[in-house]
């Protein structure tokens, strides 16, 4: 299947030794999958079903565990594809959307994470014009915006990537594949533009207006505490900036930049890379923990989720008839 379509140049330069992926990606991807979609689904049902009067902000967090699902649902395929040796099975339009899908679902990530973070700063220093200028229909215009323009800049994706064989085998998203490499450079500085460098700059400066603020004594006990929840959250989303995002983003344009001749610097370089993929695929385990810091309602409803069930898991008390019963026995 897709036998058809695997015409992609291999680049003969300096081939990448791809082995040591079979054993480290399965496991670890495995992992991810159970946490990820197990606290992504845990939290799209609460943002759909338990909070009824949806703010601004909780439409952003909608948007984004969307996202976070779409990733997480990518996985078992590379689980499939890594653990049958680094074989592709799927076709080569598979191929295709899972590149896209893994891309683009990142990239609306970091967009929707800066745009919380910005919304979540603009609430603390202006909270009345925050409330009569950012409405749901604003948020919804630019949740729609922001997919589309993901899409705009993933969608060369579906003619870069192609399956190409190698050893007998078919191989999906390859730094072996000529067209890849040749896009290589161009691609990696617009993501770390657009998806790094202005989403982390504008991180940065609303977590320091966020601490100006809350330096001002005259604030509420009730606005510090929402200030003091606002900067744990931006710690949360400069620590998935720095740790999930940046590695990829990095070693991805030293590859890039590396001269591919140096075949022992260029596997060394792939290696980090694939190590830093990790980081990536943790965003989405890590992504629940901004909802519970972002959104009051949210939270609200997560700790009357978790006082219930801690409820049903203690033992059920004894009656003092059933106590004498059993004393009389």
């Amino acid at each position: 299947m897709g036998n058809e379509s695997a015409t992609a140049a291999v680049n003969t330069t300096c081939l990448f030794d791809e082995e040591f992926l079979v054993t480290v990606m399965p496991p670890a991807l495995a992992i991810f999958f159970i946490l990820a979609a197990s606290f992504n689904s845990f939290s799209l049902w609460i943002l759909c079903f338990r909070i009824k009067q949806k703010t601004p902000i909780d439409f952003l967090m909608l948007n984004l565990c969307m996202g976070d699902l779409l990733f997480s649902l990518t996985y078992p395929l590379l689980i499939t594809y890594y653990s049958n040796d680094n074989h592709w099975v799927f076709g080569n339009f598979m191929c295709k959307l899972q590149a896209f899908s893994i891309s683009s679902s990142a990239l609306a990530s970091v967009f929707f994470l800066a745009c919380i973070s910005s919304y979540r700063c603009y609430m603390i220093i202006k909270p009345m014009q925050s409330q009569k200028r950012i409405t749901k229909k604003c948020t919804i215009i630019l949740s729609v915006i922001i997919w589309l323009l993901t899409c705009g800049v993933i969608s060369p994706t579906f003619f870069i990537i192609s399956i190409f064989e190698l050893n007998g085998k078919l191989h999906c998203m390859s730094f072996n594949e000529e067209s890849i490499t040749a896009n290589l450079l161009p691609s990696t500085i617009i993501l770390f533009v657009l998806g790094f460098m202005i989403p982390f700059g504008s991180q940065l400066v609303s977590t320091m207006l966020i601490r100006r603020e809350l330096a001002n004594s005259k604030l509420t006990s009730q606005s510090q505490q929402r200030g003091q929840h606002a900067i744990r959250m931006m710690e949360v989303v400069l620590f998935i900036f720095l740790f999930c995002f940046f590695p990829p983003v990095m070693t991805r344009f030293l590859i890039a930049t590396v001269d591919r001749n140096n075949c022992s610097l260029f596997q060394k370089l792939g290696i980090a890379y694939y190590s830093s993929l990790l980081c990536l695929y943790l965003n989405g385990v890590l992504n629940p923990i901004v909802y519970y810091y972002a959104g009051t309602k949210y939270r609200s409803k997560f700790n009357e989720i978790m006082k219930t069930w801690k409820y049903f898991s203690k033992p059920m008390p004894v009656s003092s008839n059933q106590s004498v019963n059993e004393t009389k026995q």
